[in-house]
């Protein structure tokens, strides 16, 4: 059979990202998966049900291109069409919409399909729960997520170390490091031997809070029960110690990291700069920046950042400049609003105000927007009451406008107001257009008469 006669009869070519194949024989069936092609997928899917039944195999592939692209519309689309024509969703269909929604943000949506497939009667297993606990974790429904796992419990599925990971990590992040404790409480009475992915996150946890006698409990448990320290263990210990100003027990686990083995990498060496900076050991923090480079590590944003502060701190504000630059000229990292904004500090500290302002405007021409520490860092120098506080913050705004920031000059206009100067008409007028000339306040709005008209 030719090519052309191929195609006549219902088969497509694989040159369009299609096997050879029959509509309905969806076993064999090859759909194009990127985004760019998920309109081709969706054309070929319609063609397949004019021919006749198709199974749901075929529509899954389809829907997960979809969601890999943020189409949700899309999908809640073809997964009513894929009903309407009387295909029956499986077990996968569901999974693939749970793990599309989850990725697109769409936790409460998500949970909409399980509780669905629950009603069919289509139990979730430990990994689709998993899956949906993570979901929600990433989306910040850390509370939803604990129910869930406490609702896998009830039904007698045991929920593994994968599950209960995301919640306790998820806790520790947010600040609630008790409600991780709970958590790993009961993980531990449910006889789920911890990894070291979640003791090296429970110790994260203790470490952030401050608390590091339980963090230190739980390192000596975690080092009797044989699951060695990594990396990650060790640079949450040296933060914690840092953080209570205990820079000897920092030093001291940090010799024990080294002699375990591991190797400090950016991460490890900014938390002990930015401690040995923080409590005015300058000169140490520099021995080990220089030791870092001879390493071949490369410093990251935080690293500079720290001894840029440190050197700032010190009256050593030349150095300071010089090792921005030298960031700029290595390219390792590139500086954000917080490194600016302590370079900054320091310049105004020394009273250099038109070195400041220079540096202002190279902080805008390289497309860092300035929040509100840079706008009051400014203002601690400027006289405010004789109208230079205005002229300084009015002249931002209409930088930022000019450069489209409008989002960035929103947010000063809002620093001028909490401070009771009231901008200019024209100021206030630019920004208002900037804002609402956003395409995405203008989809809003068209959602809201989409909802309007629906009444």
């Amino acid at each position: 059979m030719t090519n052309n006669s191929k195609q006549d009869a219902g088969y497509y070519s694989s040159s369009e990202a299609r096997t050879w194949v029959r509509p309905g024989a969806t076993s064999n069936l090859r759909l194009p998966a990127t985004p760019g092609r998920v309109d081709d997928a969706v054309a070929l899917v319609h063609e397949m049900v004019v021919d006749g039944a198709v199974a749901a195999e075929a529509f899954n592939p389809v829907l997960s291109a979809m969601l890999r692209a943020r189409d949700v519309t899309g999908a809640a689309k073809l997964f009513s069409f894929m009903q309407l024509k009387g295909c029956a969703p499986s077990a996968a269909t569901y999974n693939v919409l749970l793990h599309g929604l989850l990725v697109c943000g769409r936790a409460s949506a998500a949970m909409g399909v399980m509780r669905r497939m629950e009603r069919e009667e289509m139990t979730p297993t430990v990994m689709t729960y998993g899956a949906v606990v993570d979901g929600l974790v990433r989306c910040g429904k850390l509370e939803d997520a604990w129910k869930v796992t406490e609702e896998m419990r009830k039904k007698g599925l045991a929920p593994n170390e994968f599950v209960f990971s995301p919640v306790i990590t998820g806790f520790c992040k947010s600040g609630e490091v008790d409600r991780a404790s709970t958590v790993w409480d009961t993980m531990v009475a449910s006889g789920v031997r911890p990894n070291i992915v979640l003791y090296s996150a429970m110790i994260d946890g203790f470490a952030r809070c401050g608390k590091m006698i339980k963090a230190e409990l739980l390192f000596q448990e975690m080092v009797e029960a044989k699951c060695i320290p990594n990396i990650m263990t060790y640079s949450s210990m040296v933060r914690g110690y840092f953080q209570i100003g205990d820079s000897s027990q920092a030093l001291s686990i940090w010799e024990e990291m080294l002699s375990a083995g591991c190797t400090p990498n950016a991460v490890t060496y900014s938390i002990l700069i930015s401690g040995l900076c923080n409590v005015g050991r300058s000169k140490d923090a520099m021995m080990v920046w220089k030791h870092m480079l001879g390493r071949g590590c490369a410093p990251d944003t935080i690293a500079y950042t720290s001894m840029i502060k440190g050197l700032c701190a010190s009256g050593m504000v030349d150095g300071g400049l010089r090792l921005f630059y030298d960031m700029l000229a290595r390219g390792d990292a590139e500086p954000d609003v917080i490194c600016y904004n302590v370079l900054l500090d320091g310049l105004l500290w020394v009273k250099n105000l038109p070195r400041a302002m220079d540096l202002l405007n190279q902080m805008l021409d390289h497309g860092c927007d300035p929040d509100t520490v840079t706008c009051n860092t400014f203002l601690r120098e400027i006289e405010v009451g004789q109208g230079e506080g205005r002229e300084f913050l009015e002249g931002l705004v209409l930088r930022l406008c000019n450069r489209k920031r409008n989002k960035a000059a929103a947010e000063v206009v809002m620093v001028m107001l909490a401070k009771y100067i009231v901008p200019e008409a024209a100021i206030l007028e630019m920004v208002v257009r900037g804002v609402c000339r956003r395409k995405r306040v203008w989809r809003v709005i068209d959602k809201c008469w989409d909802e309007i008209w629906r009444f």
